[in-house]
Order: C-alpha cells, then structure tokens, then sequence
C-alpha cells in the first residue's frame, strides 16, 4: 500500500513538473540596449509632463528585480558579450559574439583556455533545432549589429558583418525586421528567396501586407531612425515591428523565441543624448506593452526584459542644480525638450555640412537655442569637423562633434551624465510569467540565461551537447584525412576533405556541406574564424567521408 501510495506520489510530481515546463511555449526576450536604470525615471517622468494621467511605465508593475551583468573579464560590459550570456549563459568578453572567451590574468568567472573562440550554441539556436520551434528578430538597429547577432551568429570580432551577416541569413531566422539592407549580399537574398522567404527592402507598406512567415523587412542601409525622427509613413515604430512579428510567429503549433531590443537607447546614451535616450525608451515601453497584451491572452507566453548594460548613468540632477536642486519645478525640468526635433547626431551631420557661420540658424531652427560665440569656437575644435578653421593636428585629441554638441545643448538643462561610455551598474529586470514564476531579487546574468532554459524546458546540458556536436574543431573530426583550407576572398573560405574517393567541401557561414558534388542540407551553420584559422562544424561529418 505504501509503496503504491509513493508510486502515485512520484507520477503526480513527474506530471507536475512536465506541466510546468509545458505552460511556456513562447519567449520573449526584451534587451533595452544600454539603459542605465535611472533612464526609466526619466522616461516616466518625461511622459508624467505630457500627460499627468499617465504617469507610469507599461513595464513598471512587473519588474522584478536586478540583473548583475559582465563580461568573463570586466566589470563594465560590452553589448557583444554581455547579450552572449544571456543566450549562451557564457559571459564572454568584448567583441565576442556568442563565442567562448580567451583566457586573461584577471577573469570574473572560470574560463576554460583549451576552449577559446569556440562557438556556443544559443537559446534561439537550440528552440529551433530541440524544439522545432519558430524564431524572430526585430531591432532598430542593423541586423547583424551585437545584440541581434549575439541570438543567431557566432563571431570573434563584433565588426565582421562579412562573418556574421551570413549566418544570420543561413541559421533561417524565420522573422527580422530592423535595419540593414547594406549589410545582405545578393548572393544571401537569393538563398533568403529560394527558400521561400518574402523579402521587403524599405518598404513599410509591402511589409503590413505580409500575413505569413518567413518574412525578413529591412529598413535604411544601417540602422532605422531615432523614434523622435521616425516618418511613421516609411518606417514603423517599435511596437508595430513587434506586433507583425507576433502576428506571423504565433502561427506556428511549436511555438516561437523572439528577441525585441530597443537598439538606440544606447546609441543616444553614448552621445549624452537625453531626449533621444528617453523617448527611444518610450518606444520600447511602448512595444513591451504590446508584447504583454498579447502574453496574457495567449496563455503560454514568457517575457523576460532586460539591458546588456548600463549607459553613461543619465541623472535628473547636475551641477546647475546644485542651489535650489528641491525648488526645481517638473515642467522646468523637461520643457526645454520639446524644443528639440533632432537628435545631436542627426545636428552634427547638419553642422558638418555647412561653415560656423550657419550654426546659430541651424541650433535656433531645431533647438531653439540661441548660440554664443565662445559656444561656436568650442564646437569647432571637434576632431571630426573638416570645415574647422584650426589645423587637425590642433584637434585630434578632442572629442567629436556629436559629443561636444551634446555638452552644449544639455548644459543648458539640468540633466546629467557620468560618461559617454558603458557603466558598471546593475540593470532593471522585468518579467510576465503566465503562472507567476517569475524570478525575483538580484541574479547573475548566467543565472537569467538559467531561468530561461529552463522555462523553455530545455536540460541543464542541452546548449553545451548542441555546442559539443555542432561546432567540433575540424581537425578533430577530420583526424587522418587530408584536409585543406582556401581564402576565395572577403569573408569566404573553404575547407576541402578528402578520404580516398570521398570528397567534402565546406564554405563558411553556410548551413549545407557539397560532399562527393551532392548538396547536403545541415542543421547547423558552419564557421570559420580567420583569428585562429579554425573550421567549426558537426562532427557527424566525418562519418560521410568513411562511406564506402
């Protein structure tokens, strides 16, 4: 009786546990690039002016906590490896896309030297290859940019578009939509259509018209505008991206992974751009809104968000506020905003086309400031102002226009900055769970990536058996063969084996290998890393070349 009693005891405990991983069938994945928790303040308090009825965040009743994000060897993160962590659970270091770290004297967590640049299986990459499950991007900024590679490419060099854009397109993400139509080969659009994608090139109207996956929209040649300078009849705005991608995705029974990141929080941080931070931000509330609407109605949905990392640690508060900082009134705060209609960078374009004597037109058309003359003479000491009347040699060490033009215009207000780079901080982490679990308190960003998997009911080892399998260093599958690697040229390179009769021909950043002439499809992309000249591909191709 008692050993039945246990018997059903164990089954019911086996069932609850299969419930549990069965209740989440989508994720979301939201990453506010560079977001600084301060931003969140004010953003909601930029909103509260507008509109003193509004005055929260979408996000704000389900953040959850802190998320201490690194990389494997600094304090302060950069995009590329911090995202990889959450995807890879990995934390890797700068420039590293989804690529296992090198070793360095000072490490945060144990890093593994035999196993450097290594790619690593990622949470998109194991939904659809365990799951079968369909996969989105959308982004604001150019596709093969960090955050977005670091779900769907593995690189050792954040820069090489020429690595990662093709695995992008190969790895066959079902849905993206962002910028980027410089970074696609034709060569890549024509693989993208033969496999019976909808493509649509700057083009907004083809793309709402668009009811099945898989679609790929691409807006401008690198990334799409700010949200405060976007032409809502050419581009849309976050939230719409969001709703299209859901809109095809939700169709497939497997499910979906998508990951939505607000792109340009961080670029406008990085320029100590407020207005542009804040209302880039607004934009990806915005979407966060949608996505949740359409998680609670759909039951099995989970939205995890969160930063990379921080940015320049923005602050309402300066030292113009030092005397009376308690006395300031909200509408003195934020009215000089609505006098800016143009980010700082968009502004120094302007500015670099034309002589000095042009400025104060141009800072009184979308700023309505009035420029001083020590004001002019400061901003043409900027390195990258061609047109400056001091030598380069003069200005070289200087900072650049966009930087300097900020100093100006935001000294005017009381908004602060700490610095145009990354911060150390950690981030804000919301979540909605459809049963409530979501995870609380401060966590680790290898934990976040922990809570993910294991939401998405994936085991503990599946990423790394994915990594162990799909990207084997060739010459370990290859032993005793005669192997050969040739450079076809700008990011193309071909490794040629041979055993016998048989003859195995793989290009980089495909998903298919040409053995004995015949065409055979993987599940995987294959990489080659020129840093450490190195083929990564599946082991089980070292069983084609001992075929009789």
């Amino acid at each position: 009786m008692k050993r039945t009693v246990l018997f059903n005891i164990l089954i019911l405990f086996a069932l609850a546990t299969f419930a549990q991983t069965n209740d989440v069938k989508n994720v979301i994945l939201m990453i506010t690039d560079g977001t600084s928790t301060s931003l969140l303040s004010a953003a909601r308090w930029y909103k509260t002016y507008h509109n003193p009825q509004e005055n929260y965040l979408y996000i704000d009743p389900y953040i959850t906590g802190l998320t201490r994000t690194h990389s494997s060897d600094a304090p302060i993160g950069d995009s590329a490896p911090t995202t990889s962590c959450y995807m890879t659970g990995q934390p890797s270091q700068t420039g590293f896309v989804s690529t296992y770290p090198v070793k360095t004297d000072h490490d945060l967590v144990p890093v593994d030297a035999t196993r450097a640049y290594q790619p690593l299986t990622t949470l998109l990459e194991a939904a659809k290859r365990l799951q079968g499950k369909s996969t989105g991007l959308v982004v604001t900024c150019e596709f093969p940019h960090a955050t977005p590679a670091d779900c769907a490419a593995h690189s050792y060099n954040r820069s090489k578009y020429g690595i990662i854009a093709p695995q992008m397109v190969h790895n066959k993400v079902d849905v993206l939509i962002g910028g980027g139509t410089a970074c696609i080969r034709p060569s890549d659009s024509l693989f993208l259509k033969e496999n019976g994608y909808a493509l649509y090139y700057d083009d907004y109207a083809g793309m709402k018209q668009c009811h099945k996956a898989p679609m790929w929209a691409l807006y401008n040649r690198y990334s799409m505008p700010y949200d405060m300078e976007r032409d809502p009849e050419k581009y849309p705005s976050l939230a719409e991206m969001t709703q299209k991608a859901l809109d095809l995705l939700s169709s497939d029974p497997d499910g979906f992974f998508l990951m939505i990141e607000g792109s340009k929080v961080d670029w406008a941080s990085h320029d100590n751009d407020a207005k542009s931070a804040i209302t880039d931000f607004l934009a990806f509330d915005e979407a966060f809104h949608v996505a949740q609407q359409f998680a609670e109605k759909n039951g099995h949905t989970l939205i995890v968000v969160v930063p990379d990392h921080g940015n320049s640690a923005l602050t309402i508060g300066n030292t113009k506020s030092n005397h009376g900082y308690d006395k300031l009134s909200l509408q003195q705060i934020m009215e000089p905003l609505d006098s800016y209609k143009i980010s700082t960078a968009t502004m120094s374009s302007k500015m670099k086309e034309v002589e000095t004597d042009q400025w104060p037109a141009l800072f009184k058309e979308y700023f309505n400031i009035d420029l001083q003359d020590a004001e002019i003479e400061y901003l043409q000491t900027a390195s990258d102002y061609k047109k400056s009347p001091i030598a380069k040699e003069q200005r070289k060490n200087n900072l650049s226009l966009t930087k300097m033009l900020s100093q100006v215009i935001y000294g005017r207000t009381y908004f602060g900055f700490t610095t145009f780079g990354h911060t150390a901080e950690d981030v804000f982490t919301a979540m909605y769970h459809p049963k409530g679990r979501e995870m609380r308190g401060v966590h680790t960003n290898i934990e976040l990536h922990q809570y993910i998997r294991g939401q998405m009911g994936l085991a503990d080892d599946a990423l790394e058996q994915l990594t162990h399998d799909n990207f084997a260093d060739y010459r370990e599958v290859f032993e005793g063969f005669t192997c050969t690697i040739d450079s076809l040229g700008p990011y193309e390179y071909r490794l040629t084996v041979k055993n016998k009769k048989n003859t195995l021909v793989a290009d980089s950043y495909t998903n298919y290998v040409t053995f004995n002439k015949k065409k055979q499809e993987l599940a995987s992309v294959i990489i080659y890393f020129p840093v450490n000249k190195t083929f990564y591909l599946p082991k089980e191709l070292r069983n084609l070349l001992l075929a009789k």
